[in-house]
């Protein structure tokens, strides 16, 4: 199994950084985490094949982790893409993401490939296929606020992942709220822990990674101005720690 990191960046645009994206491969299987604006871009810079990826999950839909998507479905089309495809979205936000689609000029009866959309609740397990599973919490990265209260709740939807596969547990926080929801998972010892920088303070996932004790951290959803600050954090801790923590760049590949 592989970790591929399209993009390491936070929902501000930079030339260093693509906006946050990752791909994990387990044998033949891809599932794209996440499609923002510029995914095609990133792939590409990656040298992915648009029509190799088999699944992708939404962990939620600011436009840095959901714009993209419709471009990436009019490549596969365009490639003549003939595989399936699956999204996975928790399943009050599968009406946003048809009207999306349709307002981008996509309809699944034209596309050429099988296209499905599967919605799912919070904390129920999910199979993408037999070794390979997930469950999300709900995070409060997304909350509504009370000027936007003549807007349905279900808008206002992020989450978290717990993913299991292959006897490997991985948690992503995706965007945060606050501190809290990075111990959204306490109760799983993960193999590997990744987590954003972009709207919590390294103090507290520094603290969250030793009262969690993930095998591996990894730090991700980086914002420009602080990537040099965190890297010298990482640099500064303890060589036994050091060793366990990474702060991901755009291309990194880690083989779990």
């Amino acid at each position: 199994m592989e970790i591929i990191f399209l993009g390491t960046g936070s929902g501000k645009t930079s030339l260093a950084r693509n906006h946050s994206s990752f791909i994990i491969k387990q044998n033949e299987h891809l599932m794209l985490v996440d499609a923002g604006d510029g995914i095609c871009r990133s792939l590409l810079q990656q040298n992915i094949n648009y029509n190799s990826i088999n699944s992708i999950l939404f962990t939620h839909y600011h436009a840095d982790h959901f714009a993209g998507i419709a471009s990436l479905i009019t490549q596969m089309k365009l490639l003549k893409r003939n595989e399936s495809l699956k999204i996975f979205t928790q399943k009050n936000l599968i009406s946003p993401l048809e009207s999306f689609l349709q307002a981008s000029q996509i309809f699944m009866e034209t596309l050429g490939f099988q296209f499905t959309i599967s919605g799912f609740d919070f904390d129920e397990q999910i199979s993408v296929k037999n070794d390979f599973k997930f469950i999300t919490k709900r995070n409060s990265h997304i909350v509504q606020k009370e000027i936007l209260k003549n807007y349905p709740p279900e808008m206002f939807t992020s989450y978290s992942v717990f993913f299991e596969i292959e006897k490997k547990k991985i948690i992503y926080t995706s965007d945060i709220g606050s501190e809290t929801d990075l111990y959204l998972f306490k109760d799983e010892h993960a193999d590997y822990f990744i987590t954003e920088s972009a709207h919590v303070t390294t103090s507290a996932i520094y603290s969250a990674y030793k009262q969690l004790q993930p095998e591996h951290l990894l730090i991700t959803h980086i914002n420009d101005e602080d990537a040099e600050e965190i890297i010298t954090w990482q640099k500064s801790l303890p060589a036994e720690n050091r060793k366990k923590i990474q702060v991901c760049h755009d291309g990194l590949s880690i083989f779990v």
